[in-house]
């Protein structure tokens, strides 16, 4: 009987581990997504396959989002407005974050690549908009640019966010200091975003194609339409040690179910 629920737990161990190691590859996969982007160079695109382009926004009609937050500033016409509204809630080892709204506002925009204006055709993100773009696959937006909360801070918690420890990667993220209501705490929620302008650098890939109105850069199902925007170099970073922190913890799930099996059968 002790031998088999040994077993069991080397089990629960190795799958823990398989799991994190799959999301390192997962995000290994990301970080060469970024290597490419970063590599984009100002040659002359050629339609015809993938093309990668890089360089300021030109807006043709703004992005119009549903929802925008208390202190965003009116910078000029937007092509993209990322933004999602995050809510902090209990969970059985503390609190977390969550995301409980979320859209990617697309407008019609172009990219001055070099010596060619390229527009975009961002209808296939479009289908995407209901996911926190955030997270999203095919979008490297780095950490949100602006935030703020849609509520008034305890005077713990706003100490605590104004030192940075209880930010979502604070060194006291997961702990609360306010009385729970429910499955919710009462630390207000908050309003993250992202905004592309006109005249911001992007970097987009797609396939290229050419129409009667000049270049035109959408995804398709084997090439999908991938924007970055912000410091490469420093999501690069960020990316690396994530996947370098779950290798290192998936290979200890993975030891530990080993050394328990090991020692179940023996």
């Amino acid at each position: 009987m002790v031998q088999v629920v040994a077993l069991a737990f080397a089990g629960v161990f190795l799958l823990v581990g398989g799991v994190v190691l799959s999301r390192a590859g997962e995000l290994d996969g990301r970080s060469e997504t970024i290597d490419e982007l970063a590599s984009a160079g100002d040659e002359r695109v050629e339609p015809g396959g993938e093309a990668t382009v890089s360089g300021p926004v030109h807006v043709l009609e703004p992005a119009s989002p549903t929802r925008t937050g208390p202190d965003q500033n009116d910078g000029g016409s937007a092509a993209l407005w990322a933004w999602r509204v995050r809510q902090k809630e209990n969970a059985p080892n503390g609190s977390r974050w969550r995301t409980a709204e979320s859209e990617l506002a697309i407008g019609e925009f172009a990219v001055d690549h070099s010596w060619d204006r390229v527009r975009v055709d961002a209808t296939t993100l479009a289908a995407d908009a209901d996911d926190d773009p955030f997270d999203s696959s095919t979008l490297f937006l780095g950490d949100p640019e602006t935030e703020s909360y849609l509520g008034d801070l305890g005077p713990v918690n706003r100490f605590l966010e104004r030192t940075g420890l209880a930010s979502e990667d604070g060194v006291v993220s997961d702990l609360e200091f306010n009385v729970s209501v429910g499955g919710k705490t009462t630390m207000p929620d908050k309003y993250q975003a992202t905004v592309v302008r006109d005249g911001d650098e992007l970097v987009v890939r797609g396939e290229l194609i050419e129409t009667a109105d000049g270049y035109v850069l959408r995804g398709t199902d084997e090439t999908p339409l991938v924007i970055a925007t912000g410091s490469l170099e420093e999501q690069r970073e960020q990316v690396r040690s994530s996947v370098r922190f779950r290798r290192i913890g998936g290979g200890i799930f993975v030891g530990i179910g080993l050394l328990v099996a090991v020692l179940a059968v023996l």
